[in-house]
């Protein structure tokens, strides 16, 4: 059997996220083609094979402080002995902004996702804007300010920006280097820009970060995940996603995107397969520009004259299992490890080891009917 460590919780602020991506593809791995392996990253950089049985706790805070007594503790080293592939279910910087890739390159180790320069990219915000505008794909339009702009700020500055880059309030600001929409703020008028500016800075720690001010689109808001077809190598755009705020919410956030029942989410969208296709078409065009491949995310509106406009790529996709890979990948006939044995099956042929994976033989599969849902007040519990 392939040994697969699963690559969970990790140095970003998307920590949590991370863990519950790990906690799905752990439960979801074929056991008859693959060995799993859970491996936890914590906030400092240490590594541990997590047990079992600390999957199933709420959150990290129940079972990190219990890491050093229970857990074994492992170097980057040992992995090459212990590992014939990692899947990453880490988020955010030091996970998919190439770092890690570039890790596991140096080890030998394959793993899921795109390389080292698409993953650099899709995480720089300032970069990737700059490179899908050399490739004809529509961005927002907008500026960045460095740190030294930012902890120098000048107001004058700031205008002549707004007025050379031809945009105005409300605004977006983000930082360059987050992901899962921390640090993200919509602006409406001048006087509480410089705050929202300093706030998305400094998100994450003392040393700061670009930030990116852009013109707030008006629009269908979309997420649509593109993966690869195993067979052909051809990229496949999944059902995309609209994404409806609550009235007076002007940003879909990190509460908006991981608490249940707070936004609203259509998969498919609910607009013409003429618009659908159109999004598609961009986000396959977007993955092609960046280089990502197998699976990769993106972010964007469909403004009212019908343009496509990128606002974020996601070399990987966050793995919950209410995510939008899953909802999008429902829609198409595949279920949870269906879509994870996908995955990992097409970055295994990708390293020409494709072979050592054995199929199942249907003829012993047993078919089991979950029942859930009903007519009792407790339906939602059983959904979950």
């Amino acid at each position: 059997m392939i040994k697969v460590g699963v690559l969970l919780g990790g140095k970003s602020i998307e920590r949590e996220v991370s863990f519950n991506s790990g906690r799905t593809i752990c439960d979801h791995l074929d056991t008859q083609l693959f060995t799993v392996i859970p491996i936890f990253q914590a906030a400092i950089g240490d590594l541990y094979i997590l047990p079992w049985s600390f999957l199933y706790r709420g959150k990290i805070a129940d079972f990190e402080h219990r890491l050093e007594q229970e857990a074994k503790k492992i170097t980057w080293d040992d992995l090459p002995a212990m590992i014939d592939f990692m899947y990453i279910a880490t988020h955010g910087k030091y996970a998919e902004d190439g770092r890690l890739q570039s890790i596991l390159e140096l080890l030998k180790i394959p793993y899921l996702g795109s390389k080292v320069f698409a993953s650099s990219l899709g995480m720089n915000k300032t970069l990737h804007n700059h490179f899908l505008k050399l490739h004809g794909i529509a961005i927002p339009k907008g500026f960045d300010l460095t740190v030294d702009q930012i902890k120098n700020y000048d107001e004058t500055i700031i205008a002549a920006l707004f007025k050379q880059h031809g945009i105005s309030f409300p605004v977006i600001v983000k930082p360059a280097n987050e992901g899962s929409s921390f640090g993200v703020f919509c602006v409406h008028e001048p006087k509480k820009l410089r705050a929202a500016i300093q706030k998305s800075c400094f998100i994450s720690g003392d040393v700061g970060q670009d930030v990116l001010i852009e013109q707030k689109i008006e629009g269908m808001e979309f997420c649509c995940i593109v993966i690869t077809d195993v067979t052909t190598g051809n990229l496949v755009a999944l059902p995309p996603t609209e994404i409806v705020l609550k009235r007076g919410v002007d940003v879909f956030d990190y509460r908006h995107k991981y608490m249940p029942g707070v936004a609203t989410k259509r998969t498919p969208a609910l607009c013409s397969l003429e618009k659908i296709q159109k999004i598609q078409n961009v986000c396959i065009a977007t993955m092609r520009a960046l280089e990502m491949t197998n699976v990769a995310r993106f972010d964007g509106f469909v403004t009212k004259s019908g343009e496509v406009i990128i606002i974020d790529s996601n070399p990987l996709s966050g793995m919950a299992p209410s995510s939008f890979l899953f909802r999008q990948a429902c829609e198409i006939g595949m279920g949870h490890a269906e879509l994870i044995n996908h995955l990992i099956k097409t970055e295994l042929k990708n390293y020409n080891i494709s072979r050592q994976v054995t199929e199942m033989n249907d003829q012993k599969k047993i078919k089991i009917a979950v029942l859930f849902g009903g007519a009792s007040n407790e339906k939602e519990i059983s959904l979950d």
